[in-house]
């Protein structure tokens, strides 16, 4: 099984631990035995007295038989069982039966703390293999995240990928629980009480393990169906997970429409589902137990009637050792059933890991090459050379665009909606590559460029400003170590945010809530800007950055924007073409193809696209001018 190898592949660097575990189950499994064995001098002591006796009086008569083979067999058995019996005689056996009682039961305390303890190293050592594993696991899973390109998260529901990291890898480290700890202990118990069972009488224990492949091959065919079943489980968690993200996510969406029983029985749609899934697994994990029961208690009818028998006619066993035998049988049952139950558990921990292993082995596109150059600014150019761009269904977004923007230039990009406007300025600091043409920097192609330098040339503000459940502070300062308050309020004073952020009650350190919720829209875009300023980057990205905020709000974000924008090269996407007049060059996209460029004077006085969009934002007067402000600067 692949996905079992890769799993014990990552188990690999605990292998100290894992070794020493392996010891104390071993000890333990040995000591649990040794246990067992001691009913039979118990029992010998209390009724029949503390003195020696011979143990192969009864049974021993081989001479009857002619069969060499079973009489050597026989033979060595016995000479096992006189030796242990001998052993433990030794170390107990008294004159006076009371103090082999005495003896009995203090040995018994002995292997009972010796047990204890062994048992406890043995899960303590395994618990920190398994919390260590899944550590890792979770951490490799978020890390596989940030290298990802945004493709990869445009076909995926972000509750979705909440399960991988959460419910699957739980199921998993129940699974690695149940495996750990069992995986050894349970199958050298089994062979120690069938030590036991063998040299107290092999002719009995022929008859019981007839019915053991049969029960392990019953429980083997409902594992299989189980780990399908527990996929399927897994996904329908992932789908309440979705649902409940996207619902906290757009509370205020909910509230507006009236869409609460709408939500209310889409969740709970998704539940059932998920209901139905566990149903159907409990369904099939309950049946492996009365299966076991039924092959367990058929198996113990049966050597309680045969064994019984012999007893009773002298022919085989004495009462204290078929009182051991039937302890020893019965002891199995425990084991096994635990056995059993862990192939099911094994499969259900495989599913999950099936579905976290797929995540781990998804190609991260967005790479940096080997000894890739690094750069710290801009010195000349950028250039878009016939660069086309499409997703992974397919369709073909930006269309053999060619462009250069020189430093310190400021180039707007305008279009109708869907034109691929952000697609475009979204390959600049490679959340995306092209898949044709190229992009360089400087004469670098981006390609060749390590990812996190090009990406520290860049400060981007977008219409929807994205916070953390943070303070202020901590999101101006976002992503940067080692930096002081005194800069992280000169940022906020030149994005116009430190006069609200000190109305408050903690100022810098007040929490904004989930995505920055009690801040408003125009405060959040300030802290974005603050953000930006406290980077000092070279270059400088805006998608429309005030077009959702009323006129006051827009005011002051308009001249952080102007503070900010001084000295840089600047690219910003804008819908309202009030606010580019002053470009040095504004690109025009269509349907993913360059349809004009120039400045707005050239633009609009060409027949065109622009001169479109123009017209039908503005009610031209007698005198040419528009009904909107014609001197503002870009947004």
């Amino acid at each position: 099984m692949p996905t079992l190898r890769r799993v014990i592949g990552l188990i690999k660097p605990y292998w100290k631990h894992v070794t020493l575990s392996a010891f104390c189950m071993v000890m333990f499994a040995l000591l649990s035995g040794a246990l067992i064995w001691m009913i039979g001098p118990l029992l010998r002591t209390l009724f029949i007295g503390g003195g020696a006796e011979n143990p192969d009086t009864v049974g021993i008569n081989t001479a009857a038989s002619s069969n060499a083979v079973v009489n050597s067999v026989t033979n060595f058995i016995t000479s096992i069982k006189v030796s242990l019996q001998g052993f433990i005689d030794s170390l107990i056996l008294d004159p006076s039966s009371l103090v082999t009682l005495k003896n009995l039961c203090t040995l018994v305390v002995i292997l009972a703390v010796a047990k204890a303890l062994f048992f406890y190293f043995q899960g303590y050592l395994m618990a920190y293999v398994e919390q260590k594993f899944i550590k890792n696991l979770r951490d490799s899973l978020f890390s596989q995240f940030q290298k990802l390109s945004l493709s990869y998260f445009h076909g995926a529901r972000t509750g979705e990928l909440l399960s991988r990291v959460t419910n699957d890898v739980n199921v998993l480290r129940e699974s690695l629980d149940q495996g750990f700890n069992r995986i050894i202990r349970e199958p050298l118990l089994i062979l120690i009480y069938i030590c036991f069972m063998v040299i107290l009488s092999w002719k009995l224990t022929i008859v019981t393990i007839i019915v053991l492949p049969i029960s392990f091959y019953i429980i083997y065919l409902i594992g299989r169906v189980l780990r399908k079943v527990s996929t399927r489980a897994q996904e329908r968690m992932a789908d309440v997970n979705a649902v409940l993200e996207e619902n906290v996510s757009n509370v205020r969406v909910v509230r507006a429409f009236g869409a609460a029983k709408y939500e209310i029985a889409k969740f709970m749609s998704k539940t059932h589902e998920y209901f139905t899934a566990l149903l159907k697994i409990s369904r099939l994990q309950l049946l492996s137990n009365p299966i076991n029961e039924l092959l367990g208690t058929t198996a113990g009818v049966i050597i309680l009637w045969y064994g019984g028998k012999q007893v009773l006619g002298a022919e085989l066993l004495k009462p204290e050792e078929f009182m051991l035998y039937i302890l020893a049988m019965f002891s199995i049952i425990s084991p096994a059933k635990s056995l059993s139950n862990l192939h099911i558990k094994v499969q259900e921990g495989l599913a999950a890991a099936d579905r976290i292993f797929e995540v781990l082995d998804t190609t991260v596109t967005i790479t940096s090459k080997p000894n890739a150059a690094r750069i710290d600014r801009l010195t000349d150019r950028i250039v878009y050379d016939h660069v086309s761009f499409e997703y992974i269904d397919g369709a073909e977004v930006l269309h053999d665009i060619s462009f250069d923007v020189r430093r310190g230039e400021i180039v707007a990009v305008v279009g109708p909606s869907g034109a691929g406007k952000s697609t475009l300025l979204d390959l600049l600091p490679r959340f995306y590559d092209p898949t044709a043409g190229g992009i360089r920097i400087d004469g670098l192609d981006l390609r060749d460029v390590e990812i996190n330098s090009l990406r520290s040339l860049f400060g981007i503000v977008t219409q929807e400003t994205m916070l953390f459940n943070d303070t202020i502070g901590a999101n101006i300062s976002y992503g940067m170590d080692d930096i002081d308050d005194v800069a992280v309020r000169r940022a906020a004073k030149i994005a116009n945010a430190d006069e609200f952020i000190s109305s408050f009650e903690k100022g810098y350190d007040t929490p904004i809530g989930n995505r920055g919720v009690m801040l408003s829209g125009g405060q959040r875009q300030r802290i974005a800007i603050a953000r930006a300023i406290l980077r000092s980057p070279q270059i400088l990205i805006f998608d429309e950055a005030t077009s959702a905020l009323d006129t006051e709000s827009e005011q002051l974000v308009q001249e952080a924007i102007d503070q900010l924008m001084v000295g840089r090269t600047v690219l910003v996407i804008a819908h309202r073409l009030s606010t580019i007049l002053h470009a040095d060059k504004i690109l025009v996209l269509n349907k993913g193809k360059l349809v004009q460029t120039g400045t707005h004077d050239e633009l609009v006085s060409t027949s065109g696209l622009y001169q479109k969009l123009y017209n039908l934002q503005f009610r031209i007067n007698g005198n040419g001018i528009g009904s909107e402000k014609t001197n503002r600067p870009i947004s």
